[in-house]
């Protein structure tokens, strides 16, 4: 996010006269703390890269009001999106993107800065804060299936240019930067980085018009009382009650398509080598990566509806011809993901990923699931293949982001309810995979996985964690114990279609309705309500918990 004036931030670093908010400076290393070599906060006393995050982001100096000035305050508070603990807490990534949009709606930054008497930086720094604020709105959207907070008809500022990016190399006598950083000295490279911002920016458009097609705002326990009036309602985005009109779904997907024929060469991502990081273009490389597989992530979350209807909704009579289209999108949507993210690893890029990371391996991850269980030998091992590649991804990331030991959780309890039996190494027959550890270590046996050192799969939940698979009973067990239909693709089996090569029964064996689960009389989905609130921070996989645990 470009939401500082770097050189008059770094001349203040340097002490050349130039005053920095304090809490920007802290939410600025607090930020740095997911990125930088681990070595240097081991220097530190930190034992581990979390503990050294949870500790840079104290917000006392935000609690008691130091900061008076508010646009110091929201590119603080942007910065502070990026923290998550728990999926419980209150003050989470959607908290701090509220408390952003309303308090730069108090100072105009959601109207067009050229309308004003500002100097031209500082008009070009408040478009950079705004259109920085609208993507992490999108992306926090998207991830965690909660509403956006900025609509579209509630501002006028224009559109990102490049001239709002005033691209120049950094001054010699700035030496807090090392001489190693080639990126902020070449001006070609910071033009790159500059168009896939404003690239992201417009995805992010496409984004919010993905998410108002597919998705609308329910409630959880809507209605419900407990001792002290109302129950806590946890506020997502779930498939839409209504069957969308048909067009509606290709009009965004065609805007999707637009978009990505339209995209800036600079912009565009292209099979990396070794040599790109030998010289210097590694940033350049994660952030194009990063942003197809956003754009694949939109893709799928467009198109998931359709492939994997919701048996909590009236099932949607989709034509045969959007049908094809959206199964094609969500294959594919899986695999580009998988390849992008292995590139990454291969050249050792993953730790720079941010948060978003972990949200568009998810999708990717559940799709290749479901096609473990697949008929056919040959897309089973694929979709094992690429189990394995995200699973090596999510265990680079597991350092740094708590939402990896959630995702680990779903994966778990989904696992165990879906009774994938695979060969296990020294085994003479098909044996029952129970974990994610056990499909990794069959991964590594068929040659999937690599054998040396490193995280070689992802280690158990945190404690606790695991009740979500005992809660969710053995009738769960039960039910995903019929999704293995193994009708052939090339079958003309009435009512059955397929994910590439996973029978998916339009009306009876859909996912969604075989994760249904009837307590009291009440119906809790736990693909409409888990799984979607799964992406990214996870925050309505734990209030679903909490939500059970009451039952």
């Amino acid at each position: 996010m470009p939401v500082l004036d770097l050189q008059d931030f770094l001349e203040a670093v340097e002490g050349n006269g130039n005053v920095v908010s304090l809490l920007l400076f802290q939410c600025v290393m607090f930020a740095g703390t997911a990125f930088v070599d681990l070595r240097h906060l081991e220097n530190e006393g930190y034992a581990t890269r979390r503990q050294a995050r949870k500790s840079f982001f104290q917000k006392l100096l935000y609690d008691f009001d130091f900061e008076v000035d508010r646009v110091s305050l929201t590119q603080s508070l942007l910065l502070m999106t990026y923290w998550y603990e728990t999926p419980d807490d209150q003050k989470d990534d959607h908290h701090w993107m509220g408390v952003a949009v309303s308090l730069s709606h108090t100072i105009g930054l959601h109207r067009n800065p050229e309308n004003s008497k500002m100097d031209v930086k500082r008009r070009s720094l408040w478009k950079r804060i705004w259109w920085s604020m609208f993507v992490r709105d999108r992306l926090i959207a998207l991830e965690m299936r909660r509403p956006t907070r900025i609509k579209c008809e509630d501002y006028d500022v224009p559109m990102l240019t490049l001239e709002d990016f005033h691209i120049s190399p950094l001054p010699d006598h700035i030496s807090c930067i090392p001489v190693d950083c080639v990126l902020l000295r070449d001006e070609e490279k910071q033009r790159q980085l500059a168009i896939m911002c404003i690239e992201k920016a417009k995805l992010c458009l496409c984004i919010g018009h993905v998410l108002s097609t597919q998705y609308s705002v329910l409630s959880n326990n809507q209605g419900a009382l407990g001792g002290e009036g109302p129950m806590e309602m946890t506020m997502m985005l779930l498939p839409r009650k209504l069957i969308p009109e048909t067009c509606t779904v290709i009009t965004a997907n065609e805007e999707l398509q637009r978009w990505e024929e339209l995209l800036p060469e600079e912009a565009q991502y292209r099979v990396p080598s070794r040599q790109d990081i030998v010289k210097g273009n590694g940033a350049v490389v994660l952030h194009s990566a990063l942003l197809r597989m956003v754009y694949f992530a939109t893709l799928s979350a467009l198109h998931r509806p359709q492939v994997l209807p919701s048996a909590a909704w009236p099932v949607r009579n989709v034509a045969s011809d959007l049908l094809d289209i959206s199964r094609r999108n969500v294959g594919r949507a899986a695999n580009e993901i998988t390849n992008i993210a292995q590139d990454l690893l291969t050249l050792d890029l993953v730790h720079y990923l941010p948060a978003t990371g972990v949200t568009v391996l998810l999708p990717a991850i559940i799709i290749h699931l479901l096609d473990i269980k697949a008929p056919d030998e040959e897309t089973r091992r694929a979709s094992l293949h690429g189990f394995c590649q995200c699973m090596q991804v999510m265990a680079k990331l597991r350092d740094i982001y708590a939402a990896v030991d959630y995702a680990t959780a779903f994966l778990e309890a989904t696992i165990r309810k879906a009774n994938i039996s695979m060969p296990q190494p020294n085994a003479t027959r098909q044996e029952l995979v129970t974990t994610a550890a056990v499909l990794v270590d069959t991964g590594r046996h068929m040659g999937f996985a690599p054998s040396g050192p490193g995280p070689r799969t992802l280690p158990p939940p945190p404690e606790g964690i695991g009740e979500l698979s005992v809660m969710l009973g053995d009738d769960v067990a039960q039910d995903l114990e019929t999704f293995q239909v193994s009708t052939p693709p090339e079958s003309k089996h009435q009512g059955s279609e397929h994910i590439r090569g996973v029978a998916v029964r339009d009306a009876e064996h859909d996912l969604d309705s075989l994760t249904n689960i009837d307590v009291n009389g009440e119906t809790f989905n736990f693909d409409d309500s888990t799984f979607m609130a799964m992406q990214g921070q996870y925050v309505g996989l734990a209030l679903e918990i909490d939500w059970m645990k009451e039952m």
